[in-house]
């Protein structure tokens, strides 16, 4: 059992408490498990996208707080074979990792749980590739099977506290997220968006509800996703998840507060990653 500190744990309930105010608050955890795991499968869903799937132990009684729960997967360094796990007592794993020694520190980055099967003790991530754009692209690229690796645990977004429609709306990066909600919540009342380069970012969803693809081609991100939002009927929606490139999520979450008077607390959003900056 990891042993944080008092301080960051009053910490974290401060920052829970914010965000509570200005968003739809997340799941959180009281213990943030950590632990290394070994890549199991590797298969190409789509030219730009690789399903991985990794097997620990730990997974047998692994409990996820949401359908979209993201974790950390920590990856050696450049230039290293194997990953070293940073201290476990921090509830900051990035805290932990700056207090390594440079040439041990491990990239960190952050993805979705596309399934969990216990009974296997094995999880499937979907990733979506971008050349060497970044450490976990550049990774997933070139994974194969018994490779090892480090998993920080994290939380699921998807947390809706309110009746009536839902809104989902991602880009590529955020389309394992949105479809593993999809596919665990068949009985609510969502409409979905999804906006990705072109159709071989295309992937099926096992769903009955309306999934509208938007391809923007070389365009920005978000050239045809706001607009398609903001000529869509909204009334009475009880829920919205907004996630993807950091423009489409601050940009969709302000037309729906500021132009159709949904309530912030209703609304999850967050950026899995900038333009221009490097991608994951």
């Amino acid at each position: 059992m990891p042993n944080y500190s008092t301080l960051e744990r009053l910490q974290m309930k401060v920052l829970d408490k914010a965000v509570s105010l200005v968003m739809a608050a997340p799941a959180q955890r009281a213990v943030y498990d950590q632990f290394t795991m070994t890549v199991a499968n590797t298969v190409d869903l789509a030219p730009a996208v690789r399903r991985i799937t990794f097997r620990a132990d730990e997974f047998a009684d692994h409990t996820l707080t949401g359908a979209d729960e993201y974790f950390g997967l920590l990856m050696p360094p450049a230039g290293a074979t194997a990953v070293t796990m940073p201290s476990a007592d921090r509830i900051n794993v990035r805290q932990a990792i700056r207090r390594m020694p440079e040439d041990q520190r491990p990239d960190l980055r952050w993805y979705t749980i596309r399934a969990l099967r216990g009974a296997d003790a094995e999880i499937d991530v979907d990733f979506v590739l971008h050349g060497d754009a970044g450490p976990g692209t550049r990774w997933a690229s070139r994974a194969e099977p018994g490779q090892r690796v480090g998993f920080r645990a994290g939380n699921g977004t998807y947390q809706p506290a309110a009746s009536g429609p839902q809104l989902l709306c991602a880009d590529e990066t955020a389309l394992p997220a949105l479809s593993a909600i999809i596919e665990a919540h068949p009985g609510a009342d969502i409409r979905a968006y999804v906006e990705v380069p072109d159709d071989t970012y295309r992937l099926p969803i096992d769903s009955g509800r309306q999934v509208t693809w938007l391809f923007r081609g070389d365009e920005p991100p978000g050239a045809r996703l706001l607009p398609a939002v903001a000529a869509a009927d909204v009334a009475g929606l009880g829920y919205a998840w907004l996630c993807g490139e950091a423009t489409i999520a601050t940009g969709l979450r302000r037309h729906l507060v500021r132009e159709r008077g949904v309530d912030r607390r209703r609304i999850m959003f967050s950026g899995y990653w900038k333009a221009g900056a490097a991608r994951e």
